[in-house]
């Protein structure tokens, strides 16, 4: 984005903290691609960070990251179809490099 739409990307620069809320838009940051949910917010966001983000999204599709593989499993031996549900969602953030 920062290439793309400079003037947008140093709008929300100047914010102090970004919201990024809903599937669509979640999908968007992690560029809609099914990585494996232990992947680290951070390196998901593909070095989007114009200033602080928080990204809330109920998973409702294969597109999750940031969630500990130990809760993966917990999660997955309650319900198999967890990231389908709409029952769980994230609540991930990251911090200006």
């Amino acid at each position: 984005m920062a290439t793309q739409r400079p003037e947008l990307y140093k709008t929300l620069q100047s914010a102090d903290l970004v919201f990024i809320k809903g599937d669509a838009n979640y999908h968007k940051l992690v560029g809609d691609l099914e990585w494996d949910p232990s992947v680290p917010f951070k390196q998901a966001i593909r070095g989007f960070e114009p200033t602080f983000l928080c990204a809330l999204c109920t998973i409702k599709s294969n597109t999750v990251v940031g969630v500990d593989k130990s809760v993966v499993h917990e999660v997955a031996e309650l319900s198999p179809e967890w990231m389908i549900t709409g029952e769980y969602a994230v609540i991930k953030c990251a911090g200006m490099t």
